[in-house]
């Protein structure tokens, strides 16, 4: 059973990634990125049909600079198929109401992320593991990553990487630069709503603690698959019961001012 760092250890994710990504934000995170050579996982949408991500006009070079990134030691993620979350269904992360996954039988579930792999692919992408959106996924989901050949996925609130239902979930538990005493942490950022003050924060965060991040590969190859001991399943469950009551709270205050 692999240990938690005694350190704190930091991975970097984008979500939301697509041709119509808002280009003025995610050109000012790129800057960013390449300033401290952060390796960072990209959840990239291969057929996004969301509107809400629509936010500048199709980038033609948007392909190209994913694939410059990857050859640079990014990790691309699968980010669902077209980002339309309108399934009703429990995820094993509860933290939304629908999903595009979460309820579907098994074989759609395979079908659509066949397709998603094979247009990232088609575009000259390797994708190696799985961001869900909204975090809606179950053990279709799973089996469905398994057949595919996709044997990590980026979710879950323990402070280590664990085996469950043949997946290794590499956790993702915080969205915006915070400092941690012990761990591996991964920061989700989403480029379509960060902010000049927010990039401002990462650039701030990295200067301090640039030398503690770590990238997808170095994950993978430094902690061996295994399950959670019962004190990390007991932290991970506490930690997202706190999250899922934070949220209800922000909620109930955003329903009182509406």
């Amino acid at each position: 059973m692999a240990r938690i760092p005694v350190h704190a250890r930091y991975l970097l994710r984008f979500d939301d990634l697509c041709p119509t990504v808002d280009r003025h934000r995610w050109e000012r995170l790129i800057e960013i990125v390449r300033e401290f050579q952060i390796r960072p996982i990209l959840a990239v949408v291969p057929d996004n049909q969301d509107s809400d991500l629509m936010r500048s006009p199709a980038d033609s070079g948007f392909w190209e600079q994913m694939r410059e990134l990857e050859a640079a030691g990014a990790a691309i993620a699968l980010h669902g198929l077209a980002h339309l979350c309108t399934q009703r269904g429990r995820s094993l992360i509860h933290l939304h109401r629908f999903s595009e996954f979460s309820g579907l039988p098994l074989e759609e579930q395979r079908a659509r992320i066949h397709t998603g792999i094979a247009i990232l692919r088609g575009n000259g992408l390797n994708p190696r593991l799985w961001v869900a959106p909204r975090h809606g996924f179950d053990k279709n989901t799973l089996a469905a990553l398994r057949e595919e050949g996709i044997r990590y996925l980026s979710d879950g609130m323990a402070r280590i990487p664990f085996l469950r239902e043949g997946v290794v979930w590499i956790p993702q538990q915080v969205w915006e630069p915070v400092r941690r005493e012990r761990g591996l942490w991964t920061i989700c950022l989403h480029p379509n709503s960060v902010d000049n003050d927010q990039a401002q924060k990462l650039r701030a965060f990295l200067v301090r603690n640039a030398a503690n991040f770590t990238s997808f590969d170095h994950v993978a190859k430094e902690f061996e698959p295994a399950g959670l001991s019962l004190s990390e399943q007991a932290y991970a469950a506490f930690a997202m019961g706190r999250l899922r009551l934070r949220r209800m709270r922000k909620q109930i205050f955003s329903n009182r001012l509406g």
